[in-house]
């Protein structure tokens, strides 16, 4: 007769935990083999912003995935415009991805980072293909550029068609 009480208090306990991990965390799958072994599931902060809010909203009310929230994170209130830029560039949202360019140069990762920044020193072709790293690249072009000049979509607009409404 007892273990049925306790087996409901358990299910309560699991049930709060659920409810306050999704409420402050977000997770997002991705490919468990690369050229390194890595976890199968991203897990990060959820970025409470009215500009998250809005980038949201951008995805028609999809929850931003755990790469998405970090970005939002690193560009604050430019995180609309990053993650615009960034589905223009790399609409699937993968990391372990490369686009060909007419002049011969190659875009990596999720921000599509052209390999002409391979020259400088420290950045490498294995952290064009870590998310991390190329949200963390693409963050200090647009600081160094002091804006998105870098990247053909903002040039172009055609960036401006992942916005919903401006």
């Amino acid at each position: 007769m007892l273990s049925l009480p306790i087996a409901m208090f358990g299910a309560v306990i699991l049930g709060a935990l659920l409810w306050w991990f999704t409420n402050h965390y977000t997770l997002s799958f991705q490919s468990p083999v690369q050229i390194h072994l890595q976890w199968p599931i991203v897990v990060a902060e959820r970025t409470v912003s009215e500009d998250a809010d809005e980038a949201r909203a951008d995805q028609y009310g999809h929850r931003l995935t755990a790469w998405q929230q970090y970005a939002c994170r690193k560009f604050g209130s430019d995180c609309r415009v990053a993650l615009a830029i960034q589905r223009a560039e790399n609409p699937q949202g993968k990391c372990e991805i490369y686009h060909y360019n007419a002049d011969g140069t190659l875009d990596w990762g999720y921000f599509q980072i052209n390999t002409v920044h391979l020259m400088r020193p420290g950045l490498n072709l294995r952290d064009l293909l870590d998310c991390k790293a190329n949200i963390d690249f693409a963050y200090r072009l647009y600081q160094e550029e002091h804006g998105f000049t870098p990247w053909s979509t903002y040039k172009n607009g055609k960036y401006l068609q992942f916005l919903k409404s401006r």
